[in-house]
């Protein structure tokens, strides 16, 4: 069983010697002259002593695998695939002439641009074109599959890091709304039985204390519930990690497909002069987004968790997580839209 220990602070030892050290032993006598009242302020006790040491188990099978969502090979090289330099695509002037710039960059990213050049050379209408065609077809649709696969990855893992987070986060809030139902009850049966004590001219030094004793613990559970949601966490190993190539940026993954991490990691695809997409989301994550509000001894070590093999999560670092795994299926999906661009202007080549 893997352990999600709500870490709360122990009222089972010092609440109830609080109590007793607040009234004098020669005082204590006078417990006798009222016992039930006495016995349902002892059963309170034992009560809040109790709710904190419940732990929550979360059983192995209901942890999503990270194998769940991709298999553990490494990405095979699409055939044919290949990329030309920047300064080849530059100096082929009947490219440039009939393609945009930035149709461009997405043929030579999806391995299709000599496929263009042979386009080109054939003759309108020709079986030749019709075979060159179904050749680049077939090449952008093995493309688009490849965009699909990778954003359903990425959305599985956007899946498995809420799906936990969103069970610490149910568990903490069953616990706080137990923890403020003992607040009340404990504050609403303290205030009763203090008035019953004074109506029955119990000594002050008993009921006063009892009074302090009782506001001492509703203080204490008022407290705990505070800080209860952000108490839990849960082992999350991710050895297969998309954000970790984000990150370290190498010449080629072994998560992402050629035509994908070209696309996230060479700069100028959308336009001349900008950034790298994988460049723009590490700017984005680190200055303004999710972790550019923390210290910066926090943010190294979440920096850690993260873009490592994972570790010891709490909810809403998983949330922090989803959000970035959201946020780069969604720079993988904008490749759609540079294909679909492609395509068109392809079709317009009579």
């Amino acid at each position: 069983m893997i352990i999600v220990q709500m870490r709360v602070y122990n009222f089972k030892i010092w609440m109830p010697l609080r109590l007793a050290c607040a009234l004098r032993s020669t005082d204590f006598f006078a417990f006798t002259r009222f016992p039930a009242i006495y016995c349902l302020l002892l059963g309170i006790i034992l009560l809040v002593s109790s709710c904190n040491t419940a732990t929550l188990s979360l059983d192995p099978e209901n942890i999503p695998e990270e194998s769940e969502c991709a298999t553990r090979t490494h990405v095979m090289t699409t055939r044919g695939h290949t990329v030309l330099s920047d300064a080849e695509l530059a100096a082929d002037s009947l490219l440039a002439r009939t393609f945009s710039d930035d149709a461009l960059q997405t043929a030579n990213l999806c391995g299709v641009a000599p496929l263009l050049r042979e386009l080109l050379a054939t003759s309108p209408g020709s079986v030749q074109r019709l075979l060159v065609r179904q050749r680049i077809s077939e090449r952008l649709d093995d493309v688009s599959l490849e965009i699909s696969s990778t954003a359903a990855v990425l959305d599985c893992e956007e899946e498995r890091a809420d799906q936990i987070a969103d069970y610490l986060l149910d568990a903490a809030q069953s616990r706080v709304k137990q923890l403020t139902f003992l607040t009340i009850l404990l504050g609403a049966l303290g205030t009763v039985a203090t008035g019953i004590m004074a109506i029955l001219k119990v000594r002050k030094k008993i009921y006063r204390s009892l009074g302090i004793a009782v506001g001492v613990m509703t203080a204490g559970l008022s407290y705990t519930g505070m800080r209860t949601s952000a108490a839990a966490d849960v082992p999350f190993l991710h050895e297969r990690n998309a954000l970790g190539d984000i990150w370290h940026g190498e010449a080629e993954s072994q998560i992402f497909p050629a035509t994908v991490w070209h696309f996230l990691s060479r700069p100028g695809i959308r336009g001349k002069g900008q950034t790298p997409r994988r460049e723009h989301l590490l700017n984005r994550w680190l200055s303004a987004g999710e972790l550019g509000a923390k210290e910066e001894e926090e943010k190294q070590r979440l920096v850690d968790l993260l873009f490592g093999e994972g570790g010891i999560y709490k909810a809403d670092e998983l949330r922090i997580r989803a959000n970035l795994h959201d946020q780069l299926e969604s720079s993988v999906n904008l490749m759609k839209n540079d294909l679909q661009k492609l395509v068109w202007e392809i079709s317009e080549v009579e």
